[in-house]
């Protein structure tokens, strides 16, 4: 019923709840035998719809806090970390409770599982949480070390929406502005971009409508979460956001609901993307939206506004909604340059746009194309980039500094009253920021990088079988402080020597995974045309012909694997090494 299934759903659950059944299924909870607990968390599960997360908040939260500490019953685990994905959708106050009470905890401890429900609970659960908890819980996820956590989820090779699902979550955590640069550090995000330029969102809407879990798609209180990602300044965030609303898009139009974009606003948020988003992956997919949906699809404006001639003023005023004031702009040849430096008084007496509002409607988006022009052209000091590691918004103030002839190395010289008269920075706490930022940057000590400074880890694995043990090893070392550089995707073949060497050479630790039959393409490969054959001899020579600091993981049991010693010496035979990596003990 793709119409009418999630109304039919929340009438059932709605009798549960009234019916005393909420009730009936708590105290199963709290005091059968596991087999009726678990059929009880199962049933519970299913029908968490919005009233019935209030009545666990209020009577329940503790009975399933304390199933989440019996985490080790895997039967159990799948059901409960259901739950808590959730009831991680309750409010930030749940949120606040569920993580200082052990329930963050349980998810992350099952993120090392190999249970594809469970796992995509997880991934569920960590992407609410970070959606719906708010900015205080974002910051005790990154303390509990959610970022890191999140990897081998990003990383899995089995199932997709496990992957995209870990995706939303470290993406939400990294426009919290407070702890951006801990996400960052993870390398959780730099899979996101990849990942998602891999799918196709129209074969995935058609999984989740063959899923029950997710046929009848997102409710507007969900999806409307999503349009600050769109509006964000982070291209991750704006890349996912778009591909949740494409994958909506599609079930939205089979429902023929699809009037919610425009009551969530998203629509706009949509155009701007197509407008001025640099990312191919994320414009393409904002534009499938607004097809789906029946909008128009706008043109996309060339990033280079200081070059632009006047028939490209023109264009942008038409895609902006100011037909009215062609002309006017025409006859007085605005190009790019002017554009950037107009003022209220010059769009008044000059260009006739006599109403105040209508003027601050077009300063809100001429505010909008500075903020995302290139200035490459004549910003030799990469002044926009570093107004916007301040805050992404001061960007708009690039093109005003750089025709007053100030650039980076200069900024810290200039006053506040400069930056007013001169610059036209009107904003008082905006210069303070700014010139703060740039004294700053003069005192700042200058790190030189050495051949020390290095990795501590370099990771390798067997991409079919060993990705899971790799990732998790790499949240294990980093856990422990260790810095971890893990051979995420391959390089390109013409990068190949200069990359791999340089990367391996830097790393104090090469680690290698041997998954079930990793080796077996190194037999009969005297050329070393194997990936994990070449990247084993180029480690051996980097760390200067000896083996004995190289660590080789065997993946017998899981996550509870050994650890192996290849010992120093003469392995240039495939054969001898494998012999030899199977027979040493472990340490």
């Amino acid at each position: 019923m793709p119409t009418l299934g999630r109304d039919v759903a929340k009438v059932l659950c709605d009798v549960i709840r009234l019916e005393g059944g909420l009730n009936l299924l708590l105290n199963l909870l709290y005091t059968a035998e596991l087999e009726t607990k678990c059929q009880a968390g199962k049933l519970l599960e299913q029908i968490l719809v919005a009233e019935n997360r209030d009545r666990i908040a209020r009577i329940g939260l503790g009975v399933i806090l304390n199933l989440a500490k019996e985490r080790d019953v895997p039967q159990l685990a799948q059901s409960v970390s259901g739950i808590l994905e959730h009831m991680f959708k309750h409010t930030e106050e749940t949120c606040s409770q569920l993580i200082s009470d052990g329930g963050l905890d349980a998810v992350l401890y099952w993120c090392r599982w190999t249970d594809p429900i469970v796992l995509r609970h997880c991934a569920m659960a960590l992407a609410n949480c970070a959606m719906y908890g708010g900015q205080a819980n974002q910051r005790l996820m990154i303390e509990k070390r959610t970022a890191e956590w999140l990897f081998p989820l990003v990383f899995s090779r089995d199932d997709e929406l496990i992957r995209l699902h870990a995706c939303l979550a470290i993406t939400v955590l990294a426009t919290n502005k407070e702890i951006e640069k801990e996400v960052e550090r993870s390398g959780t995000l730099a899979l996101v971009e990849p990942f998602i330029a891999s799918l196709d969102p129209e074969q995935f809407a058609c999984e989740m409508l063959g899923s029950s879990d997710t046929s009848q798609g997102r409710t507007a209180d969900d999806l409307q979460r999503l349009v600050p990602l769109l509006d964000s300044s982070r291209l991750e965030a704006q890349c996912i956001a778009a591909f949740y609303l494409c994958t909506e898009a599609a079930i939205k139009t089979r429902q023929k609901k699809t009037k919610i974009f425009s009551e969530i606003g998203a629509t706009q948020s949509l155009k701007r993307v197509v407008c001025y988003s640099t990312s191919s992956t994320t414009s393409s997919l904002a534009k499938k939206v607004l097809r789906m949906i029946g909008e128009e699809v706008p043109r996309r404006i060339l990033p280079t506004v200081p070059n632009w001639k006047p028939c490209e003023v023109q264009t942008w005023l038409q895609q902006i909604g100011f037909n009215k004031y062609c002309q006017s702009f025409l006859d007085h040849q605005v190009d790019g340059d002017i554009l950037l430096r107009l003022t209220e008084e010059e769009l008044q007496e000059d260009l006739g746009m006599d109403s105040s509002i209508t003027r601050k409607r077009f300063f809100r988006e001429l505010t909008e194309l500075k903020t995302f022009a290139n200035y490459s052209t004549c910003d030799r000091s990469n002044l926009a980039d570093w107004l916007g590691s301040i805050d992404p918004k001061f960007r708009q103030y690039t093109y005003n500094l750089l025709t007053c002839g100030i650039n980076r190395n200069f900024l810290h010289r200039v006053t506040e009253q400069q930056l007013q008269e001169d610059c036209h920075i009107n904003t008082g706490f905006h210069r303070v920021r700014i010139l703060t930022a740039a004294r700053e940057m003069l005192h700042s000590p200058i790190t030189l990088q050495t051949a020390s400074d290095g990795t501590d880890v370099f990771i390798s694995y067997r991409r079919s079988t060993g990705s899971q043990l790799a990732s998790l090893l790499k949240v294990h070392l980093q856990l422990h402080g260790f810095s971890v550089f893990i051979d995420v995707e391959k390089l390109k073949a013409g990068n190949f020597e200069v990359k791999l060497i340089q990367s391996i050479m830097s790393a104090r630790n090469f680690v290698l995974v041997l998954s079930p039959n990793a080796l077996d393409r190194c037999m009969g490969d005297p050329e070393c045309k194997d990936w994990v054959h070449k990247v084993g001899d180029a480690s051996r020579w980097g760390l200067g012909g000896c083996w004995r600091r190289k660590g080789l993981v065997r993946d017998q049991h899981g996550p509870q694997s050994e650890h192996w010693y290849v010992p120093a010496g003469d392995c240039d035979s495939p054969e001898l090494w494998k012999e030899r990596c199977a027979c040493y003990r472990p340490f």
